[in-house]
C-alpha cells in the first residue's frame, strides 16, 4: 500500500511512466530510480525488462495526465519546440 501514497520525484514518475508504456529496458532506465520503484512494489523485472506491478498499474492510472493541446497544429508546435524553430508569421 505505500506505493500508492508515497511521493514520487519527478523523474522517478517519468521512468514509472516509461514502464508503462513499454520503455521498461534496465540498461536505459536510471539504476537508482528503478531501485526505489522496485522497493516501492510499483514495479518488477521479467523476462530482460521492467514492468509494472498490480500496485504499480493502480498508481500509473492515478497519475495526472499531460494536457491536450488546443490548436491544430500540435505537431508542428512540438517539432518547433524540440528543434528550437521559431513559429512563422501567420499574416
Amino acid at each position: 500500500m505505500r506505493g500508492i501514497l508515497a511521493p514520487l520525484s519527478p523523474h522517478e514518475e517519468i521512468t514509472l511512466r516509461r514502464v508503462a508504456l513499454g520503455f521498461g529496458v534496465r540498461d536505459q532506465l536510471p539504476s537508482q530510480h528503478v531501485q526505489r520503484l522496485e522497493q516501492l512494489s510499483l514495479i518488477e523485472e521479467a523476462d530482460g525488462a521492467f514492468r509494472l506491478t498490480e500496485l504499480g498499474l493502480q498508481r500509473y492510472a492515478g497519475l495526472e495526465r499531460p494536457t491536450k493541446w488546443n490548436s491544430d497544429t500540435a505537431a508542428e508546435d512540438v517539432s518547433r519546440l524540440l528543434t528550437n524553430r521559431t513559429k512563422p508569421d501567420s499574416r
